[in-house]
């Protein structure tokens, strides 16, 4: 499965509300994408050797090339004019090597170009999607923290609120218990009234129960 057939079955996974292991399946997405880089890096170093022994048997067949070259101009001077024509013959031959190595040359330098240019693209990638990764988790634990603060809030303020009724419903329980007293109070009174003949007084004032006749 390709990168974005995979992205996009992340981003379908996700539209259709599984959002559950989101961090998995971009971790999956990376170790993919890291084996692709090693596979490409591989490549690399192949194309790399190669391209360098081309260059040294360019490098020796130029060499010998230069060499005839100069064999000829000697043999010429020297009369040879057959030793000469060999030699140059054998240049002719190494110069269509030289130019075949040239072209196979050129072909290695410009694939080993184009694999650098994907393994740097696809080890961007791979930072990206690791930033982006770091990035949705803070993101997504600060609105988590904000998410419980919200919550831890609202409980706030249904426990504030509850103890407000609590608190409500224990002051008109001590007013009813008060009035409970009064009124007992009132009842005494009345119980002494009934039971004397008259309202309570203090002792010593000469009208309590001490001064009724025996």
């Amino acid at each position: 499965m390709g990168l974005w057939d995979r992205m996009r079955r992340i981003a379908r996974s996700r539209r259709d509300g599984d959002a559950e292991g989101w961090r998995d399946r971009i971790d999956e997405t990376v170790r993919d994408q890291q084996a692709t880089l090693a596979q490409l890096r591989r490549s690399l170093a192949d194309l790399a050797t190669n391209r360098r022994r081309v260059e040294l048997q360019l490098g020796r067949l130029r060499q010998q090339t230069a060499d005839l070259d100069a064999e000829a101009q000697r043999l010429v001077a020297a009369g040879n004019d057959d030793g000469a024509r060999a030699a140059l013959a054998r240049k002719v031959t190494l110069d269509k090597a030289v130019a075949d190595l040239a072209g196979r040359h050129e072909s290695l330098l410009a694939d080993e170009q184009r694999l650098t240019a994907t393994a740097d693209q696809v080890q961007t990638q791979i930072e990206d999607f690791r930033i982006r990764k770091d990035t949705l988790i803070a993101r997504e634990s600060a609105a988590s923290a904000k998410s419980q603060m919200h919550h831890a809030q609202r409980d706030h303020g249904d426990v504030a609120r509850e103890l407000d009724e609590v608190d409500r419903r224990t002051r008109e329980a001590e007013a009813t218990a008060s009035a409970y007293d009064e009124l007992t109070d009132v009842t005494d009174s009345t119980a002494w009234d009934r039971a004397f003949g008259g309202p309570v007084v203090e002792e010593g004032d000469g009208r309590g129960p001490q001064s009724l006749p025996q």
